[in-house]
């Protein structure tokens, strides 16, 4: 039965690459060689490891176990992470590989979780993943939605606009301070990632479309989001699915802060009361755009704040347990993680938690509440905007 999987020669080669040697599911040296695998966390064992995966994909490939609910569970226990990616040190490609087998999974006609099912039908329908009824998309904006001219289509994605408004909120204060012409749109649809994670890369592909065609239409230069997942999809998977370079820039809001900082037009003033922060890399910009030092580079420039690192960081971040749809079908998991990553944050005595991400954000907040040791939590471009002078005052 080999070959009953449509995989190119790319994966077909890291498939049968894997030695099971297990270092996938750990950090380096500079972690203390610490388990980063969400799943071999969760399952103990190397089945349930980046490895574990690789292995279940061949015996797939190879016609040894078919697609069933007990190959489904384990599959969408990967958040996505991408640790193995950086980690293996010989095999590229393994979350793309882990994805394909969510697609072949869904043709397979083997049944998503009732949960995930919901994500599909949501974003399918209501261009968002969430259930429920949705206010409009840009509610949280409380002024004109666009320029005649904008310089930035600011995207917002599905979590600002729905769930975690001060982000958004804060970058259009950035923005207005600077007196940086912007767009937003109401016609916004979600990144498509919901769907390509569950799946159903087709119908993701159709979200990413009309999301291009939108800010074609908007006239402008730069795209930039605060969401690194959404970043992530415009960067690596939009030209793939369009078949072309997007005919505009993609920035995360990282990258655009830190131009805006080298242009000398973002001036952070001191604040009223220092504070101590530390910073949790997110996946998606960290190994899945290989964005490191921009948000240090911001962080320390912010006079009063006192920057303290993490143990593990960068390439050997540790997952706060928001990716991969893994909130909507493990929400135990997700819990387990997040906690584990806030009480590391909160020993190096830090008043300020600070991720570049809404779904971190949403998810350190929600563990922090649980520890209740009083530090909050902020995206950082809400700290950017309290630390940022009013150009027009």
């Amino acid at each position: 039965m080999e070959g009953t999987l449509h995989i190119n020669e790319n994966l077909y080669t890291a498939m049968h690459k894997c030695t099971r040697c297990g270092q996938c599911a750990y950090g380096d040296e500079n972690a203390e060689f610490d388990i980063l695998c969400p799943m071999q966390i969760k399952g103990k064992f190397f089945t349930f490891s980046a490895g574990g995966l690789m292995q279940l994909a061949r015996a797939l490939y190879e016609g040894k176990v078919g697609f069933s609910e007990s190959v489904r569970d384990i599959l969408y226990l990967c958040t996505t992470c991408g640790a193995c990616e950086v980690n293996c040190g010989v095999i590229e490609g393994q979350v793309d590989l882990f994805t394909l087998l969510k697609k072949e999974l869904v043709k397979s006609g083997v049944p998503l979780m009732d949960a995930h099912k919901m994500v599909v039908k949501n974003t399918v329908d209501k261009k968002a993943p969430y259930s429920g009824r949705l206010p409009d998309r840009t509610e949280w904006l409380k002024r004109e939605k666009a320029f005649a001219h904008p310089q930035v289509f600011y995207y917002v994605g599905c979590i600002s606009s729905y769930r975690e408004p001060e982000i958004p909120g804060a970058f259009v204060s950035i923005l207005d301070k600077l007196e940086i012409p912007f767009a937003v749109s109401e016609e916004e649809w979600c990144c498509g990632a919901p769907l390509f994670f569950s799946g159903y890369e087709e119908k993701g592909k159709e979200l990413g479309q009309h999301n291009v065609k939108a800010i074609e239409e908007s006239g402008a230069s730069t795209v930039v989001l605060t969401c690194p997942t959404c970043a992530m999809f415009f960067k690596k998977y939009y030209p793939q699915w369009l078949k072309r370079a997007l005919p505009f820039e993609v920035l995360h809001v990282t990258e655009f802060l830190e131009r805006l900082q080298e242009q000398g037009k973002l001036k952070l003033d001191a604040r009223s009361d220092p504070k101590t922060a530390t910073y949790h890399d997110p996946c998606h910009l960290g190994r899945g755009q290989d964005i490191y030092e921009a948000p240090r580079r911001i962080l320390r420039s912010i006079k009063g704040i006192q920057f303290s690192e993490l143990s593990r960081v960068r390439k050997n971040s540790f997952c706060c347990g928001a990716g991969g749809l893994v909130p909507t079908g493990f929400p135990s998991l997700s819990d387990e993680l997040a906690h584990q990553r806030v009480s590391e944050m909160e020993a190096t005595g830090a008043d300020l938690l600070v991720s570049s991400c809404p779904a971190c954000k949403e998810n350190l907040k929600i563990a922090a509440k649980g520890i209740k040791k009083g530090a909050e939590v902020l995206d950082i471009t809400e700290l950017v905007d309290r630390a940022l002078t009013d150009m027009k005052a």
